[in-house]
């Protein structure tokens, strides 16, 4: 091969170097200003709605403070009374002021349909039927009566009062048998006073504590006890 022809090859290979390394930094130049747009230059529709997402406020979770969730509680508790005594329009009221301090309370719907139920006949009826069940259970006659007689207005026919009113008379029996116990035995205390036996006396007044604490009988007989033991015990300082 003669030196002409070795020159030309030698030429021709460089000449193809080049060019690819031209068409490699086109390229990459093109991809760099196709990822990185110039300031103020337009970006892709796909790219730009990915950055600039509107943030959707209706989603957010809005949290009461502290002092306005303990407002809206105690309006609901106010309501739940208002409701036990039959005063529905009142309570109604309290739960709409409740709803505008805290919307959306559980407390304050689920008390709402507390009330629903309770405005009807059937729960009021229920409502005062309870009332006086508790009221024979704590021996509170005149409650009872009370609740009673607020049921037969609503069902005079209802069988469940006919059962209570008999449960009430055997309550005032046995209270009327427990309160003449109560009072031989505060008898008896005062028996032993008068003849200075003390621990008889104590005896007495605690048997009769122990069947009814609350009666008002035992006040004055704790004060009458302990005039004595202070009696007493002046009677032995003068031995």
């Amino acid at each position: 091969m003669s030196l002409l022809a070795q020159r030309l090859i030698r030429f021709g290979a460089l000449g193809v170097v080049c060019a690819v390394v031209a068409a490699g930094a086109l390229y990459l130049f093109n991809r760099t200003d196709t990822a990185t747009p110039a300031p103020g230059a337009a970006e892709p529709a796909g790219q730009a709605s990915k950055a600039r997402q509107p943030i959707d406020t209706d989603d957010e979770l809005v949290v009461p403070n502290e002092a306005a969730s303990d407002q809206a509680l105690r309006l609901v508790g106010e309501a739940r009374r208002l409701a036990d005594d039959g005063k529905f329009t009142e309570a109604k009221a309290k739960l709409d002021q409740a709803d505008k301090v805290v919307p959306g309370l559980s407390e304050v719907s689920e008390t709402r349909r507390k009330i629903a139920e309770l405005s009807t006949p059937q729960g009021q009826l229920a409502t005062q039927l309870g009332r006086a069940r508790t009221a024979i259970d704590n021996d509170e006659a005149v409650e009872a009566e009370k609740a009673l007689a607020e049921a037969e207005r609503l069902s005079p026919q209802a069988p469940e009062i006919a059962a209570l009113r008999q449960a009430l008379q055997a309550a005032q029996q046995t209270e009327a048998r427990r309160h003449g116990r109560i009072v031989e035995l505060l008898e008896t205390m005062r028996s032993a006073i008068v003849r200075h036996d003390i621990a008889s006396a104590d005896g007495a007044l605690n048997e009769a504590s122990r069947l009814d604490v609350r009666d008002p009988l035992l006040d004055q007989a704790r004060t009458e006890l302990a005039r004595a033991h202070d009696e007493e015990r002046k009677r032995e300082l003068a031995k």
